[in-house]
């Protein structure tokens, strides 16, 4: 069985692996795996084992005879079985025989249509059971994994039909947007409830995880309207300095959680009112203190701001810095990723899209990119584009100062 890209992921291994990455890091159980099936033959897509090597990748049986089709035939949302050794459904089964006794427990992967496409399925020791919030965790990775199951169907359907890229895209960003919002909704209201500290580190992984599939869906709706040469350029005045103050505001709550210092070093005694594209501006430095935030445990995230100005000119050279404490990367990587463009998949050596876009973007905006960085010891991101100054003065408290 074959599994064909999806609009969002290189393939749908890629969407498993990050599902099989977050559910590992979430519960302590041995096994955790994702088959697909076609109604003959049941597939395992990813697996994570922890200590007893139970399932393998790749590994295919006929569909009757897996845990996953009592999954998918069963009437509730999730199959429970305590000991498959004694249990009536899955005692007589081969892999029962193979594998030996444990715990099981199945959730379906549907699209809307209530259409089957797998399974995500838990393995270990006999007896065992998982808390609420785990079982909260593994809907919401099926529903997550529904969802881009669907949105391949859907870009099959929409290419049947003449849908240009952008709009394909649109149109599955708003799928996702909602999905991510009912997700967010849910951990929002769970987050209000009695929780013990483990629980409370449940939940915090799956609003990470949420914001970081946020992040990714932005940037492919940004990248796709640059490769399609569908994106204004504009020319409005705009307050740089709330606008740098809001792009740290979206990392507050994770800077928390980890004790890491947000700061705004101002150095401008100019007007912080700058004629130019905002939007451009903010989704590179968004691009940019999302990556920092990520590499960076202990310490802190800096975002500055310095003005040149041009002689018997209206404009003014902005630098924007992005300083971090974090693991650095080597000075060698570094300068290929500044010189060399990249395709929008991440891959070994890869920056990634984020910063493929703030590449493209300051490309077309007649900026440039240069760093520094060494392993252990951070990395520094400067941005450096011509812009105008507005002559009005304004001078507004920070709160990052």
């Amino acid at each position: 069985m074959t599994t064909s890209p999806t609009g969002f992921y290189n393939s749908i291994q890629e969407a498993t692996a990050h599902v099989i990455d977050v559910l590992s890091d979430i519960l302590h159980v041995n096994t955790i795996f994702i088959a697909a099936n076609d109604g003959v033959t049941n597939v395992i897509v990813d697996s994570f084992n922890r200590e007893e090597v139970l399932v393998r990748n790749g590994e295919e049986l006929p569909f009757e005879l897996s845990y996953c089709s009592l999954v998918l035939n069963h009437s509730a949302d999730h199959l429970t079985i305590s000991e498959t050794s004694t249990h009536p459904q899955t005692r007589d089964l081969d892999v029962t025989k193979t594998i030996g006794n444990h715990s099981f427990t199945g959730i379906p992967i549907r699209m809307k249509n209530g259409q089957g496409y797998g399974t995500i399925c838990i393995l270990d020791a006999p007896s065992a059971q998982l808390t609420e919030t785990e079982m909260k965790a593994l809907k919401a990775m099926a529903v997550f994994l529904g969802y881009v199951v669907e949105l391949e169907k859907d870009k099959i359907d929409a290419e049947a039909s003449s849908m240009s890229k952008l709009d394909l895209i649109s149109s599955l960003s708003n799928k996702i947007r909602f999905s991510l919002t009912e997700i967010w909704g849910a951990t929002d209201l769970m987050m209000t409830t009695e929780l013990t500290e483990e629980q409370q580190q449940y939940m915090n992984i799956m609003e990470a995880s949420s914001r970081s599939l946020m992040m990714l869906l932005n940037n492919i709706l940004d990248y796709s309207k640059i490769e399609s040469g569908q994106i204004d350029d504009i020319e409005d005045p705009f307050d740089l300095r709330t606008m740098m103050e809001n792009v740290l505001s979206l990392y507050t709550e994770v800077a928390a959680q980890r004790n890491l210092e947000l700061r705004l070093d101002w150095n401008l005694a100019s007007s912080p009112i700058f004629i130019g594209d905002e939007a451009k501006i903010r989704r590179m430095l968004i691009n940019l203190v999302d990556n920092a935030v990520k590499f960076t445990s202990t310490g802190s995230v800096t975002l500055s701001a310095n003005t040149q100005f041009v002689t018997n000119a209206p404009e003014a050279e902005l630098e924007v810095r992005v300083k971090d404490t974090g693991i650095g990367i080597s000075p060698n990587k570094l300068k290929m990723w500044l010189e060399h463009d990249f395709g929008p998949s991440p891959s070994y050596g890869n920056p990634g899209l984020g910063w493929q876009i703030t590449k493209q973007l300051l490309k077309r905006m007649n900026g440039t990119m240069t760093g520094v960085s060494e392993p252990g010891n951070g990395t520094e991101i400067t941005l450096q584009l011509c812009t105008n100054v507005w002559h009005k003065v304004i001078t507004l408290p920070s709160a990052y100062s």
